[in-house]
């Protein structure tokens, strides 16, 4: 697989020496299934920003296939069944014990759609959660720096790729976001190109690739 997040270095950190952790490196956490069958490996992540002791950290590849919801809805993040599963059967799939005790409590607050003004409910506090819109826009200085190759895994969960959507996608797939689209009953998502869609798709669409996010405590 090609990095596809720029120049980024790698940064195999070993025991729990996070200390040197800075915006751009790569660091192994967690394990989960990537390739054919249920073997888990582990987990890349890129670290997207460092302050007061923790860092930011996005799933290099995406990791799994999961609707934004179980079914069709007008629904916020807060509520969303993505949302329990990111912080219930995914955590304790991927993070033994002592990685758990290293995950810190992310404080996520509620925003709109800039273009709909569709409301994304309250603020919660999270554990592992998906990027914002203004997240997306936030830490990624352009597009293509956003896209994202799925692992094999996820294909075979049903992740959707698309390598007609826009140029050189090498294979890359749409990712969700946190944020609601048009109407509180769609899902913003980035698109293979790397762009941001902000109008969304159904909330029950069972295509969505998954790239997880949480902060970790560099030192303890």
């Amino acid at each position: 697989m090609t990095d596809m997040n720029g120049n980024a270095q790698d940064n195999a950190v070993k025991g729990n020496k996070y200390s040197a952790l800075k915006p751009g490196d790569h660091v192994k956490f967690g394990s989960y299934p990537q390739n054919h069958g249920d073997i888990k490996e582990p987990i890349e992540w890129v670290v997207l920003e460092v302050k007061d002791n923790e860092a930011l950290l996005i799933s290099r590849y995406a990791l799994d296939c999961q609707p934004y919801h179980e079914e069709s809805a007008d629904i916020t993040w807060e509520n969303c069944s993505l949302r329990k599963w990111l912080n219930d059967d995914f955590m304790k799939a991927a993070f033994t014990d002592d990685e758990q005790r290293r995950i810190s409590v992310s404080e996520n607050p509620s925003g709109v759609n800039p273009r709909s003004g569709a409301k994304s409910g309250n603020d919660t506090r999270d554990r592992i959660f998906c990027l914002s819109l203004a997240e997306a826009e936030q830490y990624y200085a352009f597009d293509t720096a956003r896209r994202c190759l799925p692992t094999e895994y996820a294909i075979e969960e049903g992740v959707l790729i698309d390598n007609e959507f826009g140029d050189n996608d090498e294979g890359c797939c749409f990712w969700l976001l946190r944020s609601p689209g048009m109407s509180q009953n769609l899902a913003t998502f980035v698109n293979p190109d790397g762009s941001l869609e902000f109008f969304g798709g159904d909330v029950e669409a069972p295509l969505g690739a998954i790239r997880p996010a949480l902060r970790i405590i560099c030192n303890q």
